[in-house]
Formats: structure tokens, C-alpha cells, sequence
């Protein structure tokens, strides 16, 4: 398979033939990429211009015998390679087939990670992270890989067994790597068959039992509303409070105890004490700040919002 990218016009072309569209064009008109056409034309161009060296920078970490990164970007990326990346390479075109139907994008990260397994990722500079977006990137180009078997890209056999980890390196400008969920095959041969067939793709509703949904739903709002009251409680307490201590610090008095014993109130001092300044240090002193970062896992949870139909 001969892969061939037009940058300028942002043409794949696959064995001679112009491809029926793109990874990053498929997820926008599918509805999975982020919409930047608001963004004015310039922003828009400036970026670009920015990510495309940035992007290069990277690259040739992986295809230039020790390059040293000339970015923020490369220098933090390169440092993270060195640390958990055995073997990798770089921009890797890959394409797809499906009844005529060709679809065709970059990898920007395909490796063989220390401990063994096989990663892809991509580089991201948007000032937001999108991680369904990113996830399916990032899984529609494995399934391509994977679908090769043992035909040659552009003259080498890539045997990509398929992936287990996935990943976004996100530059803010410092690197945060974010580790994503794999689409499943399914869901993406479901969205390359709606492409074919002229149909837009949509996304997997959630199934939920009648009961669990009504109790769900109860429970959601009456703490809600518990949430609410806590609050308005909460803000009027704090206006008394303030009162209660104006009468402590005028008549010099210590403690007070309510006539029915049931509430105790002493006065406590101003002080002072001092506390580590953590955006400071990590902003000045950015190794300091690593070297004593810990790793805190949480489990996985869903987030709630209650409020008026919009």
C-alpha cells in the first residue's frame, strides 16, 4: 500500500487514488471532532503554523539520530519517551478500505512501550482537551494498522499486533499525557458503514432500567434541592456569624453558651501560619515540584448536574 499525504490541500492519496476522506474530516462530519469554525480565520492559521513545527519537533525525536527538541514541547515529550517508550515511529500514514470506500490519516505516535505492550498516540496542542475526539482518532488508526496484517505501508511491514494503551499528549504548554478508553471495534466499523451508506453516525445510547431511572431521577433531585437549602442555610448562617463575632471582639468575651445547652461558640484569634505557594513552586521551580509530586488514583464515578430544562 502506497500512502501519499498533499499538505497543502490536506489530500491523502492511497495507490493513486485521492481518498473518499480523512480520519480528522470523518469525526467532523460525524459529530465526534470539536467545531473551530468560530474561530476567526487568523487564530485559526497562527495555530496551525505553531503545530505544524511543534508537530515536526516531535517527529524528530523519534526519526533524527539524537536530536535534541528546539520546543517546550519536544524537550517535555522527549523526556517522557526516554522514560516509558522502547521503540517507536513517528507520523505513520495509514488508510482503510471499505467497498470503495477510502479512508485515510496520520499516527503521530505508534511505539512498543517498555514493559512491552503497544501504544498509539497523538499530539495535541488545543488549549482544550477533547477526549472522546482524541479517543477516536487514536482507535480508528490502530483497527487500521491492525486490518494491514502483513501488507507493506510505503515499502515496510509494520506486523502491528494492535494496541493496549492509548494515549493524548496534551501541551498546555507543559506535557500531560492522558491515558484513553478504546473505542471498540464495533462502534467504529459502525461508523465507517454509516459513512458508506450516507447515514450520520450516532453515538451508543445509554440503556437504563424504567425502576433504576425513576429512582435514580428521585433521589437526584431531592438532593438537589437538600444541596440548595444547605446552601441558602449556609449563606444566612455566615451573615449571623459574622454578627456573633462583631459582639465577642466589642465585649472582649471568650465563649458563649446557648439557654439550651445545645450550642457551644468561642471566640478563636486571628493568626497566622504559613503554607507552601504550590502554583509558585511549580512555575519556578518545576524539577522541585516534580520530584515530590505523588499519584493520587480515584475511582471511577459518573458526574451529576441537576437543573432547569434548558
Amino acid at each position: 500500500m502506497q500512502i501519499d499525504f498533499e499538505e497543502k490541500d490536506h489530500i491523502y492519496s492511497v495507490n493513486g487514488d485521492i481518498a473518499s476522506i480523512s480520519v480528522t474530516e470523518l469525526l467532523a462530519k460525524h459529530g465526534l471532532a470539536p467545531d473551530y469554525s468560530k474561530v476567526p480565520t487568523g487564530k485559526r492559521k497562527q495555530s496551525a503554523d505553531k503545530g505544524k513545527e511543534v508537530h515536526k519537533d516531535l517527529e524528530n525525536i523519534f526519526t533524527v539520530a539524537g536530536y535534541e527538541p528546539k520546543t517546550e514541547q519536544g524537550i517535555e515529550f522527549k523526556k517522557w519517551q526516554e522514560k516509558h517508550i522502547d521503540c517507536g515511529i513517528a507520523e505513520q500514514k495509514l488508510a482503510f478500505e471499505y467497498n470503495g470506500l477510502i479512508i485515510a490519516g496520520t499516527a503521530d505516535v505508534m511505539a512498543i512501550m517498555k514493559d512491552g505492550s503497544f501504544a498509539v498516540g497523538d499530539h495535541k496542542n488545543t488549549s482544550k482537551f477533547h477526549r472522546e475526539y482524541v479517543s477516536w482518532q487514536v482507535s480508528l488508526l490502530d483497527y487500521f494498522a491492525r486490518k494491514l496484517g502483513k501488507e507493506k505501508v510505503n515499502g515496510k511491514l509494520l506486523n502491528w499486533k494492535g494496541a493496549t494503551k492509548f494515549y493524548c499528549f496534551h501541551y498546555t504548554p507543559k506535557l500531560e499525557v492522558q491515558e484513553l478508553d478504546k473505542i471498540p471495534d464495533s462502534e467504529i466499523e459502525k461508523l465507517i458503514d454509516d459513512e458508506f451508506n450516507g447515514r450520520i453516525y450516532q453515538r451508543k445510547e445509554l440503556v437504563v432500567d424504567p425502576e433504576l431511572q425513576s429512582k435514580f431521577l428521585q433521589a437526584e433531585e431531592f438532593l438537589a434541592k437538600i444541596e440548595l437549602d444547605y446552601k441558602q442555610a449556609e449563606a444566612n448562617a455566615k451573615k449571623l456569624r459574622e454578627e456573633m463575632l462583631s459582639l465577642f471582639e466589642n465585649q472582649g468575651i471568650e465563649s458563649w453558651i446557648s439557654p439550651t445547652g445545645k450550642i457551644k461558640v468561642s471566640y478563636v484569634r486571628a493568626s497566622e501560619s504559613i503554607r507552601v505557594d504550590s502554583e509558585k513552586l511549580k512555575r519556578e521551580q518545576p524539577q522541585i515540584f516534580s520530584k515530590y509530586q505523588k499519584l493520587i488514583k480515584t475511582k471511577s464515578h459518573i458526574r451529576v448536574k441537576v437543573g432547569e430544562e434548558e
